[in-house]
C-alpha cells in the first residue's frame, strides 16, 4: 500500500537556527512521523521520529499539517478500518540572510523506516571523474517489514554496477515498521532517492599518494 497524499498550499516561516550552517542552494529535508489513521480517516495519534533533532517552530508547524491530513481508509471486510503507516513530510528549505523559507513538497504515506544502513562507498564511485547521479530507489515491504526485490532507476537511465551494488546493498539492510489495518501488518512499498557525487574532501584518501 502506498497512498500519496499532495498538498497545493505551501508553508513559510524562519529556521534561524537549521539555516545557520546550510548552504546557500535550496536542499530538502524530509520528516518522518508514525501516525494512526481512524476509521474516518482522521488522525488519531501522531509521533514525530527523532523530533529533538528540530527546531521547536519547525515541529509545531510538522505537526500542524499531520494532524490536519485527512485519507480514504483503507478497507478490511467491506467496513473502513484503521490505518498505521509511516508519514514523510519534505519540505524544501531556501537559506537567506534572514533564517530560511520552508515550502511543503509532499506527503506520503508508506512504510516507516526503523534501521537506515548503507554499506561501505565504492572507491571506484569517489573519483573526481567517477559518474555522478541520483538512484531512485523502489522496493515492497513485507508484513517482517523487510525490503523485498528492490528495484532500481536513475534520471538519466543510465546506472554504474558499482552504484546499482551500492544502492541494493544498502537498502536491503534497513529495516522497516510494516503499514497495519485494524493491528494486523499488510505489504507494502517505499522509495526513496539517493545522490551519488564524489566528496571533494575525501578524494586525496583515495588516489595514489605517489601521483599527488
Amino acid at each position: 500500500m502506498l497512498l500519496r497524499v499532495v498538498s497545493v498550499l505551501s508553508l513559510f516561516l524562519l529556521l534561524p537556527a537549521m539555516a545557520a550552517d546550510k548552504p546557500a542552494a535550496p536542499y530538502t529535508i524530509a520528516v518522518w512521523s508514525d501516525v494512526s489513521f481512524n476509521s474516518e480517516g482522521g488522525v488519531s495519534e501522531s509521533r514525530i521520529v527523532r523530533e529533538a533533532d528540530y527546531p521547536v517552530k519547525f515541529v509545531d508547524a510538522v505537526k500542524a499539517k499531520i494532524a490536519a491530513m485527512r485519507i480514504t481508509p483503507p478497507a478490511q471486510d467491506g467496513k473502513p478500518g484503521e490505518l498505521r503507516s509511516g508519514v514523510r513530510v519534505s519540505y524544501l528549505i531556501t537559506p537567506s540572510a534572514s533564517g530560511a523559507s520552508v515550502s511543503l513538497q509532499e506527503t506520503l504515506l508508506a512504510p516507516l523506516p526503523l534501521r537506515e544502513v548503507y554499506v561501505a562507498f565504492p572507491k571506484s564511485l569517489n573519483r573526481e571523474d567517477s559518474w555522478k547521479g541520483r538512484i531512485d530507489i523502489r522496493c515492497g515491504i513485507d508484513s517482517q517489514g523487510q525490503c523485498q526485490n528492490p528495484v532500481m532507476t536513475t534520471d538519466n537511465g543510465s546506472l554504474p554496477e558499482d552504484a546499482r551494488r551500492f544502492a541494493k546493498d544498502s537498502i536491503s539492510k534497513w529495516k522497516f515498521a510494516p503499514q497495519t489495518v485494524n493491528g494486523q501488518a499488510i505489504p507494502g512499498e517505499f522509495r526513496m532517492s539517493i545522490d551519488i557525487a564524489p566528496d571533494p574532501r575525501q578524494i586525496e584518501d583515495f588516489r595514489d599518494p605517489r601521483k599527488l
